[in-house]
């Protein structure tokens, strides 16, 4: 007990007041004597330590603030809380679990009773699952339900396009939603993925996740063109293309994560070097598209026509250097 024994047995009595106990009562609650009662409520003495929580459960505060011998405010407001988001988010998986089943039962109704078949229902099936799976069942309590929610979502969108395909639609499309969905779940969790990677590995999973992200889109455009009959066109076109716009990204993080500067020369770097990207993209893209005149027209007297794309390019790359120099200057007063 780190309070003194009078100030305890006052708390102990305002406590047992506010819980209409009598001192009996208590006694009996705790298997010991009423004697042993008054002798803390008069602070004669501190209850045996095995009997703190079983007193503080009868006067209906924590073991916390008995042994303190006072309210603990911010742990109360804490618990009122809890209490509060766990009664919020009950009610919320029931309506929406509630909601779910209406909607079921409504369509199949309705369905039957408009076509004497089930039809556009399962349509609507694997829709109202994608909604369950986004809403109601990060809400369940179950271990990983974050994750559980995005392989239900995904698989219920799978169903929802494949019904469509079979239903409605025609041609050889559907593997390209399907590939982009997946290539889209890659680009956004892939580097959760790989935090749990092994030390040797950990500090470079900024370019084993670009790697993948490279990957996994030259794949992409290779099946988007083998789909619609042009595949001859993925190494001469799309290949280079591809690798041209990912110069940007893979250079930012290179810089970023693997050269040997201070932040701000880093940031510096990175800038001019998406400035000078900018500038470069345009005419490299259409190089590598077969066109002849690559270079865009700058004039910053003129502002019609096709020069206000390359003044455009031009402004922006002498911003990115003028924020570069600002960055190094800053940088090289820092460190002095």
């Amino acid at each position: 007990m780190n309070t003194s024994k009078q100030a305890f047995g006052q708390f102990v009595i305002a406590k047992r007041q506010a819980a209409r106990l009598t001192q009996r009562e208590l006694a009996e609650r705790l298997h010991v004597t009423e004697s042993a009662v008054s002798k803390w409520e008069r602070g004669v003495s501190y209850p045996d330590i095995t009997l703190v929580g079983v007193l503080a459960g009868a006067l209906g505060v924590s073991e916390g603030e008995l042994i303190n011998a006072g309210d603990d405010q911010d742990t109360r407001r804490v618990e009122r809380e809890a209490r509060r988001y766990r009664r919020w988010r009950a009610s919320l998986l029931w309506t929406t679990l509630i909601g779910t089943a209406i909607a079921i039962v409504a369509c199949v109704i309705v369905n039957l009773s408009v076509q004497h078949t089930l039809s556009w229902f399962w349509v609507v099936l694997p829709a109202v699952a994608i909604a369950f799976s986004l809403t109601s069942l990060p809400l369940l309590p179950i271990r990983r339900a974050g994750w559980w929610a995005l392989g239900a979502g995904t698989a219920s969108l799978f169903a929802l396009l494949g019904v469509v395909r079979l239903m409605y639609g025609s041609g050889p499309w559907l593997p390209i939603p399907i590939a982009a969905v997946l290539l889209a779940i890659l680009l956004v969790f892939g580097p959760i993925w790989l935090r749990g990677l092994p030390a040797p590995w950990h500090r470079h999973r900024t370019a084993i996740a670009l790697g993948a992200d490279s990957v996994a889109l030259l794949l992409f455009l290779l099946l988007v063109l083998a789909t619609v009959g042009s595949a001859e066109w993925w190494l001469p076109r799309a290949v280079p293309i591809a690798l041209a716009a990912m110069l940007l990204p893979w250079g930012i993080a290179l810089i970023v994560r693997y050269l040997p500067l201070a932040g701000l020369y880093r940031a510096a770097i990175a800038t001019a070097f998406g400035g000078l990207y900018a500038f470069l993209a345009t005419p490299m893209l259409r190089w590598l598209g077969g066109e002849a005149r690559t270079w865009q027209p700058v004039d910053l007297g003129v502002w019609r026509g096709n020069a206000i794309a390359g003044n455009v390019l031009l402004l922006i790359l002498l911003a990115a250097l003028l924020v570069a120099v600002v960055l190094a200057v800053a940088a090289a007063l820092r460190r002095r």
